[in-house]
């Protein structure tokens, strides 16, 4: 989901030559938290209702708003719009257009946006976040890396160990998974179940340190867990911008599944 989706496109402005106490009550009448700075068609800054309480009232609004106010288009995704809001600990950002304001979003309105894509168990996002990064690439003929990730046998688990230990599971593969994770470069989604996606645009090598990583057991109260890692590399697939995301996902999870089964076959043929 992109910001143009949630922004609001009705923004309050104010000149920088007003009073504080000008800018307060608009704020008031308005039933607003904001307002950009306007000068001459140009974005001066923004003042916000905590300008307002930390400056006197005869002061001018240039001297009591924030300058520079943070950015970001209206085709970017919802959740690093929430990144870069997190990253400078801002309620509003600005919508900008070819240098041309076309909203306002809110933290607020945002997470609750955001909270709809959340896996409650993991706090990684959910299918539909996947589905609306690989769909956008592939608009847009960005090749990219897709791991289809299946643990190993955790169906077991769960019949051998109870489905909290189970649950301990998934939120520790899904920790290991998200420390790896760069911003504005991988994605990383909870697919289903014991089921995992990450699209990436990085390098081979790095993909390659993916899979091992994934694929390596990891070990929790002493049970070693591992995962089978189906890899689609959209650099190398000489018809990838003829399939949808629905054909890519179900050829890494095909390959995941046939690394599982000889896997087992491996498993039992050792134990003979």
């Amino acid at each position: 989901m992109k910001v143009s989706e949630i922004m609001a496109s009705s923004v309050y402005t104010v000149s920088s030559d007003k009073s504080v106490s000008y800018a307060a009550e608009r704020m008031n009448e308005w039933k607003v938290g904001s307002l950009i700075v306007v000068d001459h068609g140009m974005v001066m800054g923004i003042m916000t209702s905590r300008d307002v309480r930390s400056s006197h009232p005869n002061r001018i609004v240039a001297d009591a708003m924030t300058p520079n106010p943070i950015c970001t288009s209206p085709d970017r995704f919802i959740w690093d719009a929430l990144k870069i809001m997190d990253r400078h600990e801002i309620e509003r950002i600005l919508i900008m257009e070819e240098d041309k304001m076309v909203g306002l979003a809110t933290r607020e309105a945002i997470k609750m946006k955001v909270s709809e894509f959340m896996d409650p168990l993991t706090g990684l996002y959910r299918a539909p976040y996947i589905q609306y990064a690989g769909e956008e690439f592939l608009k847009n003929r960005q090749p990219f890396h897709l791991l289809f990730i299946d643990l190993n046998d955790f169906g077991q688990i769960n019949k051998r160990y109870g489905h909290p230990f189970g649950d301990d599971v998934i939120r520790e593969f899904s920790n290991r998974a998200a420390a790896e994770v760069v911003e504005d470069r991988d994605f990383l989604c909870r697919y289903a179940g014991d089921e995992f996606v990450m699209i990436t645009l990085a390098d081979d090598s790095e993909v390659e340190h993916f899979i091992r990583l994934f694929s390596q057991p990891i070990v929790i109260d002493n049970i070693p867990v591992s995962a089978a890692v189906g890899h689609v590399n959209g650099h190398r697939e000489p018809d990838f911008f003829t399939l949808s995301l629905r054909e890519i996902l179900g050829r890494a999870s095909l390959l995941s599944t046939s690394l599982k089964v000889a896997a087992m076959a491996e498993g039992q043929s050792a134990s003979k």
